[in-house]
């Protein structure tokens, strides 16, 4: 009796080893196969991001202006090439701090201030080094649904050419004012000088008269050269 059931249980296990080993190999090609299709999922999604990447910094890259976002911690996330040529940034800024990558403390104390403004418009920056550069800084926070800031958007407009010219400008405004005002004076100091009876003196008047037709002649050389500026 004891070597029957002896061989009865020994072939019951064997039959539940084999039951368990397929069934394991079963679960083990189907655990194999989810793990592949996890896997390329995963390898689907990150290409999707890559490209979602890839055509932002595309159309960064497009824009004259110089753009620059930064995440939740202030970190440089992205610049395009226009911020790079504005900036001469020579190395991969991303990651890093606005300090660390730019040496600006203005810079840094403007991204402290978006946090509360959460935007700024208009803020002219004057950049550091041996040529004369300037910037005008427009600023957002990227709030997300709950109002939490995620970060923040820097759109830079190079004004160097425009304030060169204003400088231009005001430097001709001022020569030109000077060199009107003195034909102008002499003009106005020998007409008064007739009007109080110089004018009674034929050889005083006609040497007065020709003095301001010089003067006057100058003055119309100045206005065309005015119109032929403008």
């Amino acid at each position: 009796m004891w070597p029957a059931l002896t061989g009865s249980l020994l072939a019951a296990a064997l039959g539940f080893h084999f039951w368990w080993r397929r069934n394991y190999q079963a679960l083990r090609r189907q655990f194999d196969e989810q793990q592949k299709q996890l896997a390329a999922l995963r390898e689907s999604r990150d290409d999707g991001a890559a490209q979602v990447r890839a055509q932002q910094q595309a159309v960064f890259n497009s824009m004259v202006e110089g753009v620059l976002v930064l995440d939740e911690s202030s970190k440089v996330q992205l610049v395009n090439r226009s911020l790079e040529k504005l900036f001469s940034l020579a190395a991969d800024v991303r990651s890093q701090t606005i300090i660390e990558a730019f040496r600006l403390p203005e810079l840094a104390d403007l991204v402290k201030r978006l946090r509360q403004e959460c935007s700024m418009q208009s803020y002219t920056l004057e950049l550091p080094g041996m040529e004369e550069r300037w910037v005008e800084v427009n600023a957002a926070a990227v709030l997300d649904r709950d109002g939490i800031q995620r970060g923040a958007i820097l759109v830079f407009h190079d004004l160097t050419r425009i304030k060169q010219l204003e400088r231009t400008r005001q430097e001709f405004v001022a020569n030109v004012s000077h060199e009107l005002r003195t034909p102008l004076s002499l003009i106005k100091g020998f007409v008064e000088t007739l009007l109080e009876g110089a004018k009674n003196d034929p050889e005083k008047a006609t040497r007065f008269l020709q003095t301001i037709e010089k003067h006057t002649d100058r003055l119309t050389f100045l206005i065309e050269d005015l119109l032929t500026i403008s």
